[in-house]
């Protein structure tokens, strides 16, 4: 079974932006989505494309989610003390 969830239009815009590749993983305060530098990828991570860059997915995380939202950027930015913005 090949889960099925949405991108929220912010993150996608946010991924664009930045010129990064992202992973979206496990957190203990829940899903987080981390540049790649912080987190890397593994062979079983979904690849999803967007823009020129790519969306790695893990494997556990996809059964679960509905929704790739802007709270798991928002996860990643107060843990690195990035700006909002």
């Amino acid at each position: 079974m090949i889960p099925v969830f949405s991108i929220d239009e912010k993150v996608r815009a946010y991924i664009r932006r930045s010129g990064q590749d992202f992973r979206l993983s496990t957190s203990p305060d829940g899903p987080i989505l981390f540049p790649l530098e912080e987190s890397s990828p593994k062979p079983s991570d979904m690849k999803i494309l967007i823009g020129s860059n790519t969306l790695y997915v893990s494997k556990l995380q996809a059964k679960y989610i509905k929704k790739i939202d802007w709270p798991m950027v928002e996860r990643y930015l107060s843990y690195s003390g990035e700006s909002k913005t």
